[in-house]
């Protein structure tokens, strides 16, 4: 039998930079502007093609725009100006932030001065389906006329949770390690030590001395405590790590031995067993003015912090907190002042717009948040899934409803009348066994749309059949931002539906489910999380496109940090390690 794969988890670095790198969905976006106008070069002459102008987005799927051109031929001087009317069917790229133009079809072509020579004309509808065949997301969203309207638009869902987390302000360097409960400390095979799997940390346990290890960036700490405060540097380790050292399931215990002493003294911990926000402050608050008179924010953190008549606002995953005294409790905002409105686009803190009810940018999350997202498959790819269960498949109640759900599998499996539906990628399968053969659901129980945001199965409610071919079995599913964790409150958008919900652990299994904070979610980015992943495991085999990155949520990459054994992933294609482990429940 395998030594035991300890579970390990999704390594989030430097997360308190990740706040400031968020942009809303309608700050100003050079890359965007830079791309307009854009110049067709062809041996028929040249054309300067500016942005369009959108008048109607058809159920985002058919665009009416137009567009100014300026139109020379080869070999003459005058250039001809004009507009373009057109339509076009629409492809929306959410990962790229880009509108693919196809099918396009130019309605009207008027020039000043009168109707264009014929090979002026031929040259702007050559540049037009060459040179427009996309357009940035952002451009569109910008240019939506003001009364639009937002087709199936977003409900606020009932319960979500505004109630504050933990909030931790602190004047000194300090990191916040988050453990999803009480620490699950699972023994190590033939060792003496213990390894805790319910966080994204490396943290061993030595019984026998009762003493705490933590594997921090390559450097070893030490406390006879898992409790915050000053952890000690230390080059002194338990024989078991030299064991360790040897064994393939635990790269990053070899790589950080022998011991070494670090350059520079281990920052403080703050530890937490419960949801928690971490706000860092650089010595002394230092405020500014911003916007309307009166408000000020924090110049020297990259929190969202504000003051304004004598109380302190936090913006943490869309959510507005306040306080009197940041050091002490802080409370729900249900009413957020009008001077929020007032802070300019432009400023750093622009990007808390998005969350600020009734601005253009709450307007715009909102439209972005309606996009839905096509998910086609064949009967062939639905046949192919494997659902892996640790030990036979066991379901819980989900409550106020007649649903059951899958606990021992990352994977979204739901039961109603003694059926089973899974919900992975975006798309509804069903079966009448939850091990499967699974194939593309014709239809989805009404029951499933009641689950509560108080269940960690709350987001497949944003899932939906759009149409199902009888003669292939192929079938095409819809998802809006809730299926990945982005929730329209009627007012503004947040991350998260607020809800604690314990991840899963059985020996040497754990995953864990989104949480709403802790993980730098501050203002509203126009980016959600990639790859998209409900479910974080280390017990499960991923295939990733780029092993070695992992997505923020503007969409950019930055590195990621394996702490723990060689089974980390950070979410992705399920595999069941063939183990008698997993098959017997993760018990030996």
């Amino acid at each position: 039998m395998r030594d035991l794969i300890m579970a390990c988890r999704l390594a989030f670095c430097l997360l308190l930079y990740l706040v400031v790198s968020m942009t809303s969905a309608v700050a100003a976006n050079p890359d965007t502007k830079a791309l307009f106008p854009r110049s067709y070069h062809s041996s028929s002459g040249k054309v300067l093609i500016h942005g369009p102008s959108i008048s109607a987005w058809d159920q985002f799927r058919q665009l009416s725009a137009s567009t100014r051109i300026e139109v020379t031929a080869a070999g003459s001087s005058q250039t001809w100006n004009g507009t373009v009317s057109f339509k076009a069917d629409t492809v929306v790229d959410l990962e790229s932030r880009q509108v693919t133009l196809e099918r396009r079809h130019i309605s009207a072509m008027k020039f000043a001065g009168g109707p264009a020579p014929e090979n002026i004309q031929a040259l702007a509808r050559e540049a037009l389906g060459n040179g427009l065949q996309s357009v940035p997301l952002d451009h569109v969203l910008r240019s939506l006329p003001k009364d639009f309207s937002i087709p199936d638009q977003a409900k606020a869902p009932p319960q979500l949770n505004f109630q504050p987390p933990r909030i931790v302000v602190s004047n000194k360097p300090t990191r916040l390690m988050l453990i999803d409960g009480p620490p699950a400390n699972v023994p190590i095979d033939g060792l003496e030590m213990e390894f805790v799997v319910n966080t994204d940390w490396t943290i061993f346990h030595d019984p026998g001395q009762d003493s705490w290890y933590i594997l921090d960036d390559g450097h070893w700490l030490t406390n006879n405590m898992l409790s915050s405060g000053s952890w000690i540097s230390t080059i002194e380790l338990p024989r078991d790590f030299l064991t360790l050292q040897v064994n393939s399931d635990w790269p990053e215990v070899a790589a950080a031995m022998p011991p070494r002493k670090p350059e520079a003294p281990p920052l403080p911990l703050i530890i937490s067993y419960e949801p928690s926000e971490l706000v860092l402050i650089d010595g002394d608050m230092k405020l500014e003015a911003i916007g309307a008179a009166g408000l000020e924010y924090v110049t020297n953190s990259h929190s969202d912090l504000f003051r304004l008549g004598g109380r302190y606002y936090l913006l943490v995953s869309g959510r507005w907190f306040s306080t009197k005294n940041v050091k002490r409790m802080w409370y729900s905002v249900k009413n957020l002042p009008a001077e929020f409105a007032a802070i300019p686009e432009d400023h750093p803190r622009g990007r808390v717009l998005a969350s600020v009810s009734g601005t253009p940018a709450a307007r715009l999350a909102e439209i972005e948040a309606s996009i839905p997202r096509t998910a086609v498959v064949t009967m062939n790819a639905a046949s192919a899934l494997e659902v892996p269960y640790v030990g036979e498949p066991s379901f819980v109640e989900i409550q106020g409803t007649g649903l059951r759900r899958a606990e021992n599998t990352p994977f979204q499996v739901i039961m109603n009348n003694n059926f089973y539906y899974l919900c992975h990628d975006g798309a509804w399968f069903s079966s009448s066994n939850p091990k499967g053969p699974w194939r593309t659901a014709r239809e989805v129980p009404e029951a499933i749309y009641t689950i509560p945001p108080t269940d960690p199965a709350f987001n497949v409610t944003f899932v939906e059949l759009e149409s199902f071919d009888d003669s292939t079995g192929e079938a095409a599913y819809k998802s809006t931002s809730g299926y990945y964790s982005r929730y329209w409150t009627g007012s503004s958008m947040v991350y998260g539906t607020g809800w604690y919900y314990p991840g899963y652990y059985n020996r040497s299994v754990y995953w864990r489910y989104p949480h709403t904070y802790g993980y730098g979610y501050g203002a509203w980015g126009p980016y959600y999380p990639y790859p998209y992943r409900y479910n974080y495991s280390a017990t499960f085999e991923v295939n990733r496109p780029d092993k070695d990155w992992q997505w923020d949520l503007n969409g950019n990459k930055r590195a990621v940090y394996d702490y723990g054994p060689r089974n980390y992933i950070g979410g992705g294609t399920y595999v069941m390690p063939d183990s008698d482990n997993f098959k017997a429940g993760g018990k030996q």
